[in-house]
């Protein structure tokens, strides 16, 4: 049997079993890509016994409290390490800075103080190569963790092909619904605004059609309750991502939304506007990187600025310059080529 070129141990957080969110589909999707490369994956499993020097490079996705201990273990097996962090926040790059610098003199009378920040910073400090998903993300991370740029690879967030072929007859057959704006993820979440976005939305409104999930909390019971009192906005429960009636949603659709506090860029929003959807989303998080010019950004601080970006979106005319652009520079096989290359790198081998 032929040797692989390269053996890769991908670490995910225990998380990713239950919450099916962006972390769990870059980790699976990046390394389905590496795979197809050639790269012998294999995915690490807390009740297996490893020897982490038979891998030539593991890679963590999501640096936070759940990966921090094997990263720190595996600094100290000297083992070629490459994270990719998943971070971003509203607060600026000197913030994080000086609450690093006040956690550390803190910590020197006081054991045991660890923030979010530098739980990261830790996880961030201990790879060889770290791979931000956006620029935004890499400033913040270089400028706040103090992280030097050559640590640095952007490699963005990848979109499946098979959304370019999508169409919308499936979700009209099946729902009836047109000229609609769609909103697809998880909708319990505080971060991506759901409420204040019913609460802007209007009966004279194009439809909302709402995808994902609700919790038990207070939050998802406001929102349910607007959903129930409106005939223009639909909740149609959680698809899930290879179901054809996903696709065919986002085909069907006008306005793909995501009105988050930030996004790095949001998936969703890469598989929709490849399906031919006009975008209106939150202009935080390196949102812009990606979409430029063809998209109609949300202030997420300014809740009137959420239905004017998604009115303004239902009245631009229709462009294919966004769908090719994201079959250009963001699709999984992009993606998966680039995370190669910056192990590679790493590793002192040449292309």
């Amino acid at each position: 049997m032929e040797k692989p070129d390269m053996k890769l141990l991908v670490v995910a957080p225990l998380s990713v079993g239950v919450i099916h969110g962006g972390a769990r589909m870059q980790a699976i999707k990046t390394s389905e890509q590496l795979a197809k490369l050639g790269v012998e994956v294999n995915y690490y499993n807390p009740w297996e016994t490893y020897e982490p020097a038979a891998f030539d490079i593991v890679h963590i996705f999501l640096a936070g409290n759940e990966t921090l201990t094997l990263a720190k273990k595996l600094g100290d097996l000297n083992c070629k390490l490459a994270v990719s962090p998943i971070f971003f926040t509203r607060r600026s790059a000197a913030i994080i800075r000086n609450s690093l610098k006040l956690e550390a003199v803190a910590g020197k009378f006081i054991r045991g103080i660890f923030s979010d920040y530098s739980i990261k910073a830790t996880v961030c400090r201990l790879a060889d190569i770290i791979l931000p998903n956006t620029a935004s993300e890499a400033a913040l991370i270089r400028d706040g963790f103090g992280i030097p740029d050559q640590n640095l690879s952007v490699i963005p967030n990848g979109v499946d092909k098979r959304f370019a072929e999508a169409t919308p007859d499936l979700f009209i057959s099946r729902h009836g619904i047109q000229n609609f704006t769609l909103f697809v993820g998880d909708c319990s979440a505080r971060r991506k605004n759901i409420l204040p976005l019913l609460e802007q939305h209007s009966p004279e409104d194009k439809p909302l059609v709402l995808i994902g999930t609700f919790d038990n909390s207070s939050y998802s019971e406001s929102c349910l309750e607007i959903i129930n009192s409106r005939e223009n906005v639909v909740y149609l429960g959680p698809f899930v991502q290879d179901d054809p009636m996903l696709a065919s949603a986002y085909a069907a659709a006008d306005v793909f939304t995501l009105p988050s506090e930030f996004e790095t860029p949001g998936i969703a929003a890469l598989e929709a506007a490849l399906a031919g959807c006009r975008i209106a989303i939150t202009g935080i998080g390196g949102t812009r990187e990606i979409f430029g010019d063809y998209a109609e950004y949300i202030d997420p601080q300014n809740k009137g600025s959420y239905m004017e970006a998604i009115r303004r979106a239902h009245e631009k005319p229709d462009n294919h310059t966004l769908k090719d652009r994201i079959l250009e520079h963001y699709t999984w096989e992009v993606t998966g080529a680039q995370t190669l290359k910056a192990y590679k790198r790493i590793l002192g081998q040449n292309d």
